[in-house]
């Protein structure tokens, strides 16, 4: 009897392992793509700024809190939107670009971050020192001339494994507030807002174009936020507190006409697939029901002076313009599987895309 017992007891072990194996193998069939790459500004800034000369850093408590207690340089108490997409891709987070040693970049094969704090889709946008999004590109450019040959060594292969990767674009918004807003007499800035949005995209649809000219095909790129509902722009009264909707209005040209501009680039380009990341829509939604989404508090910021509240899971910022993790999950959840973010369709209709 008690060897009976024995050998049904070993039996079910090796049944619960093979289904857990077939579990993870089903899993990660469906998520995984060769890499993410990531473009942008301090939304998925993964710490590039770290090795900077400027104020614009969060490698310092209390940035990272919530990410093993480590201030790694995210914006945030935790992961950051483009951290979350790799995780549901079944990819490791994208490691900052100025983070990783020269000798040993080529051995990074599951994607890059290059976003850099502070910085924008124009050259003129920044606060102190920081990465363009022409440096950016520059650098991808070296990743795909240098790096990714020597461990890809078939240009086919090459080929394949840029087309099949994912490129993630957060920027913009500091090219209205760190720009725009903030220096009117500047070149391009007595344009009327809807003009000023014109040349804004203008300006990157033709960085695309060279992403897309290096081998990239498939694309994720937000819109700007309502920058107006950051708490560092909101309207405070003793007996209210509301969006700055002159700054929503604004912006709002932009993300109105990225959509057009993205459909028109997947005309022009070959193979090429696009979707945008309606987060000024989607934060409209979380604002008017935050308790649909776990959240209480949609204007605070959740760090004080330098002390972090203790509910931050409550909290959609973080500081005076980033979001937690905790609403980033719900960005990162929402845009990978779900109907309402990102347009036409979400990421897991976008890695099937041919």
């Amino acid at each position: 009897m008690e060897k009976s017992l024995k050998i049904l007891w070993v039996i079910s072990i090796i049944i619960t392992q093979q289904l857990t194996l077939l579990a993870h193998a089903s899993h990660s069939k469906k998520r995984i793509v060769p890499a993410l790459y990531v473009f942008g500004d301090s939304t998925v800034d993964a710490g590039n700024n770290n090795n900077l000369n400027t104020l614009a850093k969060a490698n310092a408590f209390p940035y990272g809190i919530d990410f093993n207690n480590c201030s790694t340089g995210r914006f945030s108490n935790g992961k950051t939107l483009a951290d979350l997409i790799a995780i549901r891709l079944g990819l490791p987070m994208p490691p900052p670009y100025l983070g990783v040693d020269k000798s040993t970049r080529h051995q990074v094969m599951r994607g890059i971050n290059y976003a850099s704090g502070s910085c924008g889709i124009l050259n003129s946008t920044r606060a102190g020192d920081c990465l363009s999004l022409d440096k950016q590109i520059e650098y991808f450019t070296s990743t795909v001339a240098n790096d990714l040959p020597r461990s890809i060594h078939s240009k086919t292969k090459l080929r394949l494994y840029l087309a099949n990767s994912l490129y993630l674009l957060s920027i913009g918004s500091n090219d209205y507030m760190l720009n725009y807003f903030m220096y009117p007499n500047g070149t391009n800035n007595n344009l009327n807002p809807e003009k000023y949005a014109d040349y804004l995209l203008e300006q990157l649809v033709s960085r695309i174009k060279r992403i897309y000219d290096l081998g990239a095909r498939k694309f994720v790129v937000s819109r700007i936020g309502q920058i107006g509902c950051t708490p560092v722009s909101i309207v405070r009264t003793p007996y209210f507190q509301k969006c700055n909707e002159d700054i929503n209005q604004k912006v709002k040209h932009y993300s109105n006409k990225l959509p057009g501009k993205l459909q028109e680039l997947q005309t022009q380009l070959s193979h090429s697939h696009f979707i945008n990341l309606d987060n000024y829509n989607f934060t409209k939604k979380i604002r008017n029901s935050p308790e649909n989404f776990g959240l209480k508090y949609i204007f605070d910021s959740c760090v004080q002076g330098r002390k972090p509240c203790a509910n931050r899971n409550e909290y959609y910022f973080f500081d005076f313009a980033h979001p937690t993790e905790a609403a980033n999950k719900i960005y990162a959840n929402e845009c990978f599987s779900g109907t309402q973010l990102c347009l036409p369709y979400n990421i897991l209709k976008l890695i099937h895309e041919n």
